[in-house]
């Protein structure tokens, strides 16, 4: 039985990019977000309650993709002097 091929139509917002770098900072009053691709980059921030939104609205999107098209396996990046994370696996894709 042969494969039946699957088509995915795609609209891309011709503003967006790659990004190759994120990090997040927060205080008790704000969360910092600064998004890097390339020589370009963006800052924005967000009250605790609307970073929650972001992160359950982001959820809600990967769980919907992963249904669909299966899990995605990942993890943070190691940072040196972070005593929180396992160092013992590997990264990568």
């Amino acid at each position: 039985m042969e494969k039946e091929k699957q088509q995915i139509q795609l609209n891309i917002d011709p503003n967006s990019y790659m990004v190759t770098m994120m990090n997040m900072v927060f205080d008790e009053e704000i969360f910092h977000f600064l998004i890097a691709s390339g020589n370009q980059g963006r800052q924005f921030t967000a009250t605790p309650k609307h970073a929650k939104r972001i992160y359950l609205l982001l959820k809600q999107q990967i769980e919907s993709y992963e249904e669909k098209f299966g899990e995605i396996k990942t993890q943070l990046p190691i940072i040196k002097g972070d005593t929180n994370i396992n160092t013992d696996t590997k990264i990568g894709f």
